[in-house]
């Protein structure tokens, strides 16, 4: 808005106008409606101005000028199309073609292809300059992407990509003159390659030369392009990415992220591999029919209703032989709250459940059950704040698998922002970007936290500043910090490190801590008690919360732990559980979870929307349900800082209803009376108690 506070008049097409003054000419034209064709520029990207595809003539000169790195002035008189202007963009498309391979009809975006749309739309139907093209190779190491340097126009779209958008610049260019080529790193092929795969590189591409692995022919021109645009938000890792879901005859077609995001998105709407590839990949065999252990111990299919009705034996059976207490449910923490709030009602209800809990690691709930003085839970601050922060230290390690998108966000930051940071873990997953790295285990991370907030609260009762770079470092005086480098087996580099940590802390204004779930799942409370003091030392943040993001095991885990834990109620081990209920959603890890489902089981029922081949030999009822792809419902963010309603973007197969009905089917069965009959019900009473708890951490 800034740029178009004050209005110059220009002339385009022979029309004057009013514009901004900090606008180009290309943003001015589309302004008004007047397409002028590009191919290395992108709205959510620095300009380049390298294609000259987007070339007009400014006040009669004799050079054309490329429209989108060239500035309005007051009186200009542009001309966007004529003779002239369409021959050189021709011309300039002619050299692209044949300098590589663009044979369209080999080519898997063929369709939906921007090289391709400007030649039909230029009418370039041959060749007039001859060809240049060397066959270059193809790099297919990744499991997500294709890159085929045949196809590539040296746009720079993916470059900038990698750099502006997922902070990793692992994107180059590599040679010079015609040998020219987009390499990963030091010209690593991309299996060794530090990149990341997020596939920002891949939404931007205009041509085939970044191609989907696991979608490579969805668009062939002359084919039915009947394809349906869902905007929906991501779910899996808790940034709740707003995305654009393309489906075709109720087939995932591609999901990308919206680019240019809003100012609030300081991820600028970037993917991660969960949300982009993981999503279509098959989870699993698909569970379309209802199926009963036999007395054999082999599976068939039953109806429905006879599913239903065993499991409600089933339970009521260990429920009246050994009490609510050896009842267990599990649910996943990628279900929805409504879901969540469906199935806890349930088991509480019916069976008096003794353990409700999520199948991931719900462990790191153990810090929220610190709180601060005052003794309420202490909110988390929103993970927008690491765009703001000037300093970020990292206790534990950033998973690559279920946060991707956070490591993401924090190097472009680094990156950006020249800030310092430290990580304090096994794996320095900010390399070479970060500041600082102390390699240590994850369970010892909270022994060096310990140290930190004794060492940095000394260090800010000091009135004089901290030892700067240049100055020699004392040693750890303390008997207790001598043990613990004793203990940690630290050398003389190890502490210079960790006191640079300490003065970084110390001289930070808007620091801000990121804690791992296998940290935050540690029993001892000191360290979590010295985990939380330290987030509190420069007090809460302009928003009144605590300086500290705890990162979950997935998507909807802190929804979970809200929902699942009301009133204070702590789940009870599982030690004697004799039968249970499990909820299971289409998670990419699923299968690499442990369930810690104990092999006596009198019986087990699951309601899945794929086969539970890791309980296969324990289950006695297996009820099939609509996939989180295919179910609308709130679902909360990892740092429960707000909760938003998710569209569907499939539709589930038929005769396949969703969780809440099939538990809200239970309940009737076991004649427990439910308020949540009805999805608007339902959605109203999860939309109530998250309200209610949001309320409460405030109070």
């Amino acid at each position: 808005m800034e740029r178009e506070a004050i209005q110059v008049k220009i002339t385009i097409d022979g029309k004057e106008t009013l514009v901004g003054a900090g606008l180009t000419i290309l943003e001015a034209a589309r302004q008004q409606g007047i397409s002028i064709p590009t191919l290395c520029h992108h709205p959510a990207l620095s300009e380049r101005g390298g294609c000259r595809m987007c070339v007009v003539e400014v006040d009669g000169a004799p050079r054309l000028a490329a429209s989108c790195v060239t500035p309005v002035r007051d009186g200009m008189n542009v001309v966007t199309v004529n003779a002239r202007i369409i021959e050189t963009r021709r011309t300039m498309l002619e050299f692209l073609f044949a300098e590589r391979n663009h044979h369209c009809m080999f080519c898997p975006r063929s369709g939906d292809c921007e090289l391709q749309a400007l030649a039909y739309a230029l009418h370039m139907d041959h060749l007039t300059v001859p060809s240049s093209f060397d066959a270059f190779p193809v790099d297919a190491t990744s499991d997500y992407i294709g890159l085929d340097h045949n196809r590539c126009i040296l746009c720079g779209r993916c470059v900038r990509a990698c750099e502006e958008l997922s902070g990793c610049r692992v994107l180059n260019f590599h040679n010079r003159g015609p040998a020219t080529l987009i390499g990963f790193d030091l010209n690593e092929t991309r299996e060794h390659s530090t990149c990341t795969s997020c596939g920002a590189c891949l939404q931007v591409c205009p041509t085939g030369a970044l191609y989907h692995r696991h979608r490579t022919h969805y668009a062939v021109k002359g084919h039915s392009r009947n394809w349906q645009t869902i905007r929906t938000v991501c779910p899996l890792c808790g940034l709740l990415c707003p995305t654009v879901s393309t489906v075709r005859d109720n087939d995932l077609i591609k999901i990308e992220g919206i680019v240019p995001a809003g100012e609030d998105r300081p991820d600028r709407g970037i993917l991660c591999h969960l949300g982009r590839f993981e999503v279509l990949k098959p989870s699993g065999r698909r569970l379309l029919h209802p199926m009963a252990r036999q007395t054999d111990g082999s599976w068939a299919e039953t109806s429905r209703e006879r599913a239903l009705d065993l499991t409600v034996e089933g339970l009521n059976r260990v429920r009246d032989a050994h009490g609510g207490h050896a009842v267990m449910g599990l649910v996943s923490g990628l279900s929805s709250n409504e879901e969540l709030v469906c199935f806890r009602d349930l088991m509480e209800s019916a069976w008096q459940a003794g353990a409700i809990a999520t199948v991931e690691s719900s462990e790191f709930q153990n810090i929220y059950d610190l709180g601060p003085d005052n003794g309420q839970p202490f909110t988390e601050a929103s993970w927008r704040k690491m765009a703001e922060a000037d300093f970020i230290l990292t206790v534990g390690a950033v998973s690559p698998d279920r946060q991707p998108a956070v490591g993401n966000l924090i190097r472009r930051c680094l990156i950006e922002h020249h800030l310092r940071s430290a990580v304090i873990g096994p794996d320095d997953f900010l390399y070479p970007h970060g500041t600082h790295h102390l390699p240590v285990k994850n369970k010892d991370a909270l022994l060096l936290v310990r140290l930190i907030s004794n060492e940095a609260a000394k260090g800010m009762k000091k009135t004089t500043a901290a030892a700067g770079p240049g100055e020699s470092v004392r040693p750890i005086e303390t008997v207790k910090a001598t043990d613990i480098v004793k203990r940690l087996h630290l050398d003389g580099t190890a502490q210079i490190v960790l006191h640079e940590i300490i003065r970084d802390f110390v001289d930070s204004v808007n620091p801000l801590i990121l804690v791992g779930e296998n940290v935050a799942a540690q029993a001892d409370k000191t360290g979590l008690g010295a985990l939380v003091n330290l987030a509190r030392l420069k007090g809460l943040d302009h928003d009144r919360r605590l300086r500290l993001i705890v990162l979950k095991p997935c998507g909807n885990s802190m929804g979970a732990w809200r929902l699942l834990n009301r009133s204070g109620r702590k789940h009870r081990a599982r030690a004697g559980i004799k039968g249970g209920l499990i909820l299971l959603e289409q998670d990419p890890f699923q299968g690499a979870v442990d369930l810690k489902i104990p092999d006596d089981l009198g019986f087990l029922a699951v309601i899945s929307p794929c086969w539970p081949d890791s309980l296969d030999d324990r289950a006695h009822v297996l009820i099939p349900k609509s996939s989180w792809r295919e179910t609308d419902g709130t679902w909360s963010g990892l740092d429960g800082c707000e909760t938003v309603f998710r569209r569907k973007m499939l539709d589930a197969p038929a005769g396949i209803q969703a969780a809440w009905q099939t538990l809200a089917d239970l309940a009737v069965r076991a004649n427990v009376t439910s308020g949540c009959t009805t999805w608007e019900a339902l959605r109203r009473q999860a939309e109530h108690e998250m309200q209610k708890e949001a309320i409460g951490e405030k109070t």
